[in-house]
């Protein structure tokens, strides 16, 4: 049986989420490798923080080179190592 939202089910990460969870949106161009972290929270206050996070993404283009060959992952805000202080 299928659940609505409704019904406890949850959707894709926003902007929102992700800035409150204190994660990065680290982005990358599969054409020409060029990589940045973004912060959700710039991003939120940008877009939208009620934005999913794969609509944002769909969303982008390479700053380098212009691609719209774009991928990103969710990562933490922080690896807990010494520099991240």
């Amino acid at each position: 049986m299928r659940r609505n939202r409704d019904e406890g089910e949850s959707g894709p990460a926003t902007l929102g989420s992700t800035a409150r969870a204190h994660l990065l949106l680290r982005v990358w161009c599969k054409d020409c490798r060029h990589q940045v972290d973004l912060d959700p929270s710039e991003q939120a206050e940008r877009h939208g923080a009620d934005l999913p996070v794969p609509d944002w993404a769909a969303r982008l283009s390479c700053s380098q080179c212009g691609s719209r060959y774009i991928d990103f992952v969710v990562a933490p805000g922080s690896t807990g190592g010494l520099g991240d202080r």
